[in-house]
């Protein structure tokens, strides 16, 4: 019985090595990072970053799958519902937070059905004009609006963005009614604005700035505390007058729920590694974004709760109806 029984133990040791080493060796095969928009915004192009340097250092191929659509549920439903083994992850933006307040059902819980890996990065939301419109300012902007309403249009990257909630609270702020115009990407929404299809857009600054730079629209204002260094001639709201006009975009790491805490925190370390070098964070500067490293998983899902009830109160107050 005791040969027997030193048997077992021996052989459920080898049962469990190779998991063992399958989790100590990650990653063994190709990773994918799924974004929820189309190519050229900000969640996307800081995904390919990402993906180029994380290759390098794990030497397994890093995919940028791009899953558009719903304002980025259907590629977060993918990963929500993928093995919880680290080689699905998502590079999530603060839309991921909005989603559960504008709609009455959802296909899954934005916090418990998802592995919070680690904030990399904030960029602040302004509102653009082209350059051809009579808009010169926020007040011309408003002005417009209040004596045509519903006649003024934004665009945007979607429904339940980030953006669409900072147009609708500028609308809320100024006793304003505004006609929103949700396009697939920050990228798209911009270049709706220099083509003359729509009025104005609220993107985040990376996607703006080189029209700006290139004198094909106006940025009128930035919705941060401060003046963006990507952009110091641009006012904020709070400078003009339109007090409690605030809105950003982060963008962070997610992995489905329940994933082993030996993998969330190699890729949590892997990302701070790199969010510090000073190489890389020149990289994602030139996004328009702010780095944003060491961030520990516990503090990462706990932001997320509380803009969840931050959103959902905002929401309520602009009388936007979940549908």
């Amino acid at each position: 019985m005791k040969i027997l029984w030193h048997a077992c133990v021996l052989l459920a040791g080898l049962a469990l090595a190779p998991l063992a080493n399958a989790q100590e060796s990650y990653p063994a095969r190709p990773v994918r990072i799924i974004v929820g928009f189309g190519a050229g915004g900000i969640s996307d192009v800081m995904a390919r970053l990402l993906s180029v340097e994380l290759q390098k250092t794990w030497g397994q191929p890093v995919v940028v799958e791009n899953k558009p659509g719903a304002s980025g549920v259907i590629g977060a439903e993918l990963v929500a519902k993928s093995p919880a083994d680290g080689y699905v992850l998502m590079l999530a933006s603060g839309t991921h937070t909005i989603t559960p307040a504008l709609r009455l059902k959802m296909p899954y819980d934005a916090v418990r059905d998802f592995t919070a890996i680690t904030l990399l990065a904030s960029a602040p939301n302004m509102l653009v004009v082209n350059a051809d419109t009579a808009f010169r300012s926020v007040a011309d902007y408003i002005a417009a609006a209040k004596a045509k309403p519903g006649e003024v249009n934004y665009a945007t990257s979607g429904i339940g963005t980030t953006v669409h909630i900072a147009g609708e609270r500028l609308a809320h702020l100024a006793g304003v009614r505004l006609n929103h115009i949700p396009y697939k990407s920050s990228s798209q929404s911009v270049e709706a604005v220099v083509a003359g299809q729509v009025m104005s857009s609220w993107s985040a600054v990376n996607a703006a700035l080189p029209h700006i730079k290139s004198g094909r629209v106006r940025a009128l204002a930035v919705a941060s505390e401060k003046r963006s260094s990507f952009a110091p001639d641009v006012p904020t709201f709070e400078e003009l007058g339109v007090k409690g006009m605030k809105s950003d975009t982060w963008l962070g790491m997610l992995g489905p729920p329940n994933m082993p805490a030996a993998v969330a925190t190699k890729i949590n370390a892997e990302l701070a590694r790199l969010l510090v070098r000073p190489d890389f964070r020149e990289k994602v500067l030139g996004l328009g974004a702010e780095p944003v490293a060491g961030v520990a998983l516990e503090k990462y899902s706990a932001l997320m709760r509380d803009e969840i009830d931050s959103y959902a109160a905002i929401i309520k107050v602009a009388n936007i109806k979940p549908e």
